[in-house]
């Protein structure tokens, strides 16, 4: 059903009323109330004013139920179908809508600027402030990994290699800013990454939301943004493509760091999360302790499992050459992925198995 219940009613009134206000709307109020507390005051001199004060208000009640619970909702359903056209996405208002959320935040792109330096710590208060009143935000990006990302390359007309590297900042800041949310709110933050092109792009606050199409030879945040209802039959489709995604794609930590476990043959095992990189679809690890317990160990003695990994079973590990060309490969896709440098990498290469 798409009209409120009489028991959600209620609930619909008092999250409106959490909702936060502008410092102007707040001011505007006060005075009203100033202004309606001294009226009231002159006019103790009538006659019979409790009478007359008991039925004004009376009135006044009855006219803010019929407000609020007939004519709202169907105004409210009469908005729901009009479809509001912005010429591009602009990332500040947006951010301004996400600060008073209270519901549900979400994003669907390829990429955002949203994320950039432009605009970043402006979102960031908004989502901090939505996470303070419940609101879930959820961010859906591609996977620099995935084929979807050379094909979105070459619509724009673009190396894919650019927009992975685009996606990756993303990441980057976006970890950066879950690690500097307090416990509470980093539970209403979920980033996830998908292997398959959405075809659209989300941006969501509570029951609204910007609506927009990948487009070819142009960034989708460059072109008409449809403002619709989540309700509406647009967003609704949205907001379902938004969910087939989300139940297929991978948390943004599985892209960034990988858990290891190192088993020795005669000395148990032991648990790391690696950094990690892939060239030519082989796993390389960096990490200072994990190549700190290798040298503590014999190499023929380990082996190494992951439930992450494509092959599963158990891997040799291989030392990388500080010397060769493939370290030098290895630190520039670290660099790239990271923004960070690393001196020893581990190759993770399934075993074989020798059979008569």
């Amino acid at each position: 059903m798409n009209g409120r219940s009489p028991l959600a009613r209620p609930r619909w009134l008092f999250r409106a009323l959490r909702t936060p206000r502008r410092p102007q709307s707040l001011t505007v109020l006060l005075l009203l109330a100033a202004c309606a507390g001294l009226l009231l005051w002159f006019a103790t001199r009538m006659d019979n004013y409790g009478e007359n004060l008991a039925l004004n208000l009376g009135t006044d009640i009855v006219g803010v139920v019929i407000t609020v619970f007939v004519i709202g909702p169907l105004i409210s359903r009469a908005q729901e179908g009009r479809v509001r056209e912005h010429t591009r996405l602009d990332y500040e208002w947006f951010s301004a809508q996400v600060y008073g959320s209270t519901s549900n935040v979400k994003v669907l792109d390829t990429f955002s600027n949203l994320f950039g330096p432009q605009y970043s710590e402006r979102l960031f208060r908004g989502i901090k402030s939505a996470t303070a009143h419940g609101a879930r935000v959820q961010i859906l990006l591609l996977d620099p990994d995935s084929l979807a990302v050379i094909l979105r390359g070459r619509e724009l007309g673009e190396q894919s290699a650019d927009i992975r590297r685009d996606i990756m900042r993303n990441l980057r800041t976006l970890g950066h800013f879950a690690r500097r949310l307090d416990d509470t709110s980093r539970q209403f933050l979920e980033v996830r990454l998908c292997s398959t092109s959405p075809g659209v792009t989300l941006y969501r606050w509570d029951e609204r939301s910007l609506v927009s199409f990948l487009t070819v030879g142009r960034l989708s945040g460059e072109g008409v943004q449809l403002e619709v209802a989540v309700r509406s039959p647009l967003g609704a489709f949205v907001e379902q493509r938004f969910d087939e995604l989300w139940q297929q794609s991978k948390p943004m930590e599985r892209f960034t760091h990988l858990p290891v476990t190192l088993v020795d043959a005669t000395d148990g095992r032991r648990e790391f999360t690696c950094r990690f990189v892939y060239v030519d679809d082989s796993p390389y690890v960096a990490g200072h302790d994990l190549v700190s317990y290798m040298a503590r160990h014999r190499l023929d003695q380990l082996s190494a499992y992951s439930e992450n990994l494509t092959v599963p079973g158990a891997h040799e590990l291989i030392v990388v050459d500080d010397e060769s060309d493939l370290h030098e490969l290895l630190r520039q896709h670290f660099a790239e992925k990271y923004d960070a440098s690393a001196t020893a990498f581990v190759e993770l290469r399934p075993a074989v198995l020798v059979t008569e």
